[in-house]
């Protein structure tokens, strides 16, 4: 749904004339740079759980895959 000509121009005075895709795109960069920071994280958590025996191989390659097809749908379902 596309909004009114005065519904862009009041956005713009409120938002001190951002426009409306730069906030999209910020809006965007930031959910994907959470995913990415936590998907790291994470990963060094399983791997250090790996790397100890406390975590099986199975199960490394069960989060890995779960990891890659979170990231890859949220790129495509936002980024594209």
């Amino acid at each position: 749904m596309a909004i009114t000509h005065a519904q862009e121009q009041a956005f713009n005075a409120a938002s001190g004339g951002i426009d409306i895709s730069v906030l999209s795109w910020i809006c965007i960069g930031g959910l994907l740079a959470t995913l990415f920071v936590w998907a790291a994280w994470v990963l060094i958590d399983v791997w250090q759980g790996w790397s100890n025996e406390k975590v099986r191989n199975k199960a490394l390659i069960h989060f890995a895959v779960k990891i890659v097809l979170l990231l890859l749908f949220s790129i495509w379902m936002f980024a594209s």
